[in-house]
Parts: C-alpha cells; sequence; structure tokens
C-alpha cells in the first residue's frame, strides 16, 4: 500500500447533511435564545463548532450547547444524504492511497456517519485530535508524523474558501470540489466525484 495520502473532508464531499445542520442549529439557537440564523451560522462551516459560536458572538456555555447541538444532529441522521458515486469513487481511490477524512465533526458524531453511510476510509482526524481545527495545519501534521509522509505526498479535497487556506497553511496541494457548499477556489477543480481518481493520480503520480 502507498504511502501516498488522499484527505479530504466529510461535508460537501462526501455527504450533503446541510438539511441535517440547519435542524439541529435552527433547534439549538431557539433552546439557548441565541437568535442567531442558520445563514449566520452557515457562513462560517468549516470552523470547529466552538469557533463558530465564537465568530456568531457566543462566549459562552459552549458546552452546553454543543452537547445540545449534537444529540439534536444525531437524532436527525436520516437526512444526510452521500453524494452520488462518492463511494464507488472512494473505493477504487483507496485501492491507491491512504484515504484520510479532516472533518470539523467531532469524533462520535463523524464515526456513527462513516458507519451508518458505510464510507470507505482508512483514518479520521477531528478537533478531538488536535489543538486547533482548520485553517490551521494542525490535523496535516498530525498525519505528518503518524504516517511519516512529507507534504507533497498528500493532497486534500475540500469544497470551502477555509479549505483551502488550510491546504495553503500546510503547503500541500488542493483540490476543489465542485459539487461542495462554496464558490470554486484554487488551481485545481473537480466536476464530479468521478473526476477525483485522475486528478488525484496525476497530483501524486511523480512524488
Amino acid at each position: 500500500m502507498s504511502k501516498q495520502i488522499l484527505a479530504i473532508d466529510l461535508d460537501g464531499i462526501i455527504i450533503n447533511s446541510l438539511k441535517n445542520m440547519k435542524i439541529a442549529w435552527e433547534s439549538t439557537s431557539k433552546s439557548y435564545c441565541l437568535n442567531i440564523s442558520f445563514k449566520a451560522y452557515k457562513k462560517y462551516l468549516g470552523l470547529p463548532f466552538k469557533e463558530i459560536l465564537k465568530k456568531n458572538g457566543v462566549y459562552n456555555n459552549h458546552k452546553n450547547i454543543s452537547k445540545y447541538y449534537n444529540k439534536i444532529s444525531l437524532k436527525n441522521f436520516n437526512v444526510i444524504k452521500v453524494y452520488k458515486n462518492v463511494i464507488e469513487t472512494l473505493n477504487i481511490l483507496k485501492k491507491s492511497y491512504l484515504i484520510v477524512i479532516i472533518t470539523s465533526k467531532n469524533r462520535l458524531r463523524a464515526k456513527k456517519i462513516l458507519k451508518l453511510k458505510k464510507i470507505p476510509y482508512d483514518d479520521l482526524v477531528t478537533p478531538d485530535d488536535v489543538l486547533r481545527g482548520k485553517p490551521y495545519n494542525d490535523s496535516i501534521l498530525y498525519i505528518k508524523k503518524k504516517y511519516l509522509v512529507k507534504n507533497n505526498e498528500i493532497v486534500y479535497v475540500g469544497d470551502l474558501g477555509i479549505d483551502y487556506k488550510f491546504a495553503k497553511n500546510s503547503k500541500i496541494k488542493f483540490i476543489f470540489a465542485n459539487w461542495g457548499y462554496g464558490k470554486p477556489i484554487g488551481k485545481f477543480t473537480v466536476k464530479k466525484p468521478k473526476g477525483l481518481v485522475k486528478m488525484v493520480s496525476n497530483l501524486l503520480k511523480y512524488n
């Protein structure tokens, strides 16, 4: 097995979880009288949950708010959908690369989603594993130390500006997934999941 690594985001790349987030956030905002719309919450997608709270002016009671949000999210996992052809594509890529999912979801919810949706992967990195989440490079440093790989042996797939910043801060190559939540950014873009097979191969084959 190659030590080359395909690092990939979860939300917006593998799964469409916007409806789940909307349900969980609106319930949380109402229950804690936060008066923050989902539009305001969505603006900071990609950051760890506590950082999203801070960005929206919520500086206290993070633990209880997070616990409630997670509970509502878990109850509504049925509305989460896997993007078409993603599982098939990951199975192909898994034959040649280590697939490491890097997500801003906590480990409990991420693992339950991956199991429920039968998503193939080799490793998972969450905010529970590192000191700082995206856009800081902590997750890539964690991967490099664990697998003894270099920057040029890792490519990251994301769909938001924060993912692009994360890749730049980590000094690794970035692929923008055009079926996700954000607007195109960076040099390399794929329009559909199947396009990842060729793109990843092209970016890693000379390393």
